[in-house]
């Protein structure tokens, strides 16, 4: 809910998923001023029910992290908000799970530690490529 004279936020809703407190809490301060965040939770479970709840712009989600990891979550989320763009956020950019996450729907991915500028941009990027993909609803 807005105050009085306060209007609706123009920026992207981002969902951040990570099982490390320390990087989901680092990510949404460093993310914070772009995007409109809709929640930092820490399991694919969580993650899935946030994205059906909220239908958020994008969503940043780590490889490793229970229920189900990074691959149940880019899947489930493609399943309850298919316009919403799945980044991947990895350790490591040789793990053979990043290629099924890319399989799996997601639109890239970025590895921790990348700056905090490059980040916002792949997360705008890949907010327009999920736009330019994205099936019309049926009239």
């Amino acid at each position: 809910m807005f105050g009085l004279g306060q209007a609706p936020s123009t920026h992207p809703t981002l969902l951040i998923a990570d099982d490390d407190p320390v990087v989901r809490s680092m990510l949404s301060l460093t993310l914070e001023r772009q995007f409109d965040i809709v929640g930092a939770v820490c399991d694919s479970d969580e993650a899935i029910a946030l994205a059906q709840e909220c239908l958020p712009d994008v969503a940043l989600v780590d490889v490793q992290m229970p229920g189900g990891g990074g691959l149940s979550a880019i899947r489930g989320i493609a399943g309850v908000s298919p316009q919403t763009a799945a980044v991947i956020l990895s350790a490591d950019e040789f793990d053979p799970m990043v290629r099924q996450l890319m399989l799996a729907g997601a639109m890239t991915y970025v590895r921790k530690g990348i700056a905090p500028t490059e980040l916002v941009e792949v997360l705008h990027r890949a907010i327009r490529a999920q736009h330019r993909v994205a099936v019309p609803a049926a009239a």
